[in-house]
């Protein structure tokens, strides 16, 4: 089967580019592969039997996006929100008026008025993690893949008799053997007897770095080796200096940028304890936590997030959001520092998780029969989504369109198609 999958590759700044990468080597022992990594001239010009399409909330993926929605297959959702990709296509394009439109069509009248508010950037890092806008997709998919259960669960409400695969996000390791601490201290030149608390990946607002760094800043008068490392890029527009030198961690703070995948992993065994918060969510799980797991150190975690609920209890350290994430978070880290067969004990079972649930050969094989299981089914599938294309056109998909929200206000997750008939007569009769 001729497998044409689409997504950016490294070095392209996205995450998933190296996941992509990974996997790619997989999957090529089972299909013809084709990697479409930059917009192609015409849609045409890839040729393949069945479409993989990976998907996530950045503009690095807006070739993919309008792809998947042109022509349908199978969707890897590494975001379950899609929204900062949708506002990219749509506002950030001089297109308000279509933004909206797509608000409205995902969520009625509320969708309005939230989507001005969004529009007219008013709406914080809260309101797009709270409305997915993902809807055009899950509509067009022929079947689809979540890296957690959340996504999964979520995705299979709405396509209703599709296919839907949940699996679990790989781990690779580029280092084998993984060094030991020592070991990546020595070869990074960090501190031998320090206790390292690392933030690894693109350091962004959302993974909660400036209450990290004051919980991080008060546990060092107890803990005075602490260095804070954050391991990877960062957003130019978080004020990391600043927030050190008030939390007086001083020259405690270290700021790598970013890095090859294999100094990423030894930063990640360098460290005693990794810090890997992330609130407002969009559905999605880090990468990177799993390849701290996967190195055998213990992580902290929101709470009632994909990356606290994805794993067994024990496996990592959750942190709840809100007024006391701060005191909470503080108390956590005073206890792991102070606490060496703690911190073992929580990486032993993080590493055992992870080796035998989220072997990369392992999940690349469940994805390659869950896309054989997709290409055998594939003319009813299509069928399917044609079906619901046609029925979006013209007045009768308006109407459609504005029953849709109402629908989900009584906990419906799609229009029922025996309303299509409804609406069909009430245009006759008019």
């Amino acid at each position: 089967m001729k497998l044409a999958v689409w997504s950016p590759l490294p070095p392209s700044p996205s995450g998933i580019a190296d996941y992509v990468a990974e996997q790619c080597g997989e999957l090529a022992r089972r299909f013809d592969l084709r990697v479409v990594a930059d917009e192609p001239a015409a849609l045409e010009a890839v040729d393949a039997d069945l479409d993989l399409y990976h998907l996530g909330n950045s503009p690095a993926h807006a070739y993919v996006y309008r792809a998947a929605l042109a022509r349908p297959g199978v969707v890897v959702l590494h975001d379950f929100g899609l929204h900062h990709l949708v506002l990219g296509e749509t506002v950030e394009r001089g297109d308000r008026a279509g933004y909206l439109r797509e608000m409205r069509r995902a969520y009625g009248e509320t969708g309005t008025f939230v989507g001005r508010q969004v529009a007219r950037a008013l709406g914080g890092d809260l309101l797009p993690a709270m409305y997915p806008l993902n809807d055009r997709v899950l509509d067009s998919c022929l079947a689809l893949v979540g890296l957690t259960r959340y996504v999964a669960g979520r995705a299979a409400l709405r396509l209703r008799g599709r296919p839907v695969l949940h699996l679990p996000h790989h781990v690779s390791l580029p280092l084998d053997p993984v060094p030991s601490r020592a070991e990546a201290r020595r070869a990074l030149g960090l501190p031998k007897g320090a206790l390292l608390v690392t933030a690894p990946g693109l350091a962004t607002a959302a993974k909660r770095l400036d209450v990290a760094l004051r919980a991080a800043g008060r546990v060092r008068a107890a803990h005075p080796s602490l260095r804070f490392v954050v391991a990877g890029g960062t957003d130019e527009r978080l004020p990391l200096a600043e927030w050190a030198a008030a939390a007086l961690l001083g020259d405690a703070l270290v700021v790598t940028g970013r890095l090859g995948l294999d100094d990423f992993v030894r930063h990640l065994c360098a460290a005693d304890v990794v810090v890997a918060l992330r609130f407002p969510t969009h559905g999605e799980i880090s990468g990177a936590l799993v390849r701290a797991m996967g190195v055998g150190r213990p992580a902290l975690v929101t709470a009632l997030t994909p990356s606290a609920d994805e794993f067994p209890e024990g496996c990592v350290v959750p942190v709840t959001p809100g007024v006391c994430e701060e005191a909470e978070l503080e108390a956590l880290l005073a206890r792991l520092l102070g606490d060496e067969a703690l911190r073992e004990t929580i990486g032993r079972l993080a590493r055992a998780h992870v080796t035998a649930h989220h072997g990369l050969a392992d999940t690349a094989a469940r994805l390659a029969d869950f896309l054989e299981e997709v290409h055998g089914r594939k003319g009813a599938l299509a069928a399917e989504v044609e079906r619901r294309r046609a029925s979006a056109d013209g007045l009768l998909g308006h109407l459609r369109d504005e029953v849709r929200w109402a629908a989900r206000d009584l906990g419906l997750f799609d229009v029922p198609p025996e309303i299509e008939p409804v609406l069909a007569d009430l245009l006759r009769r008019d």
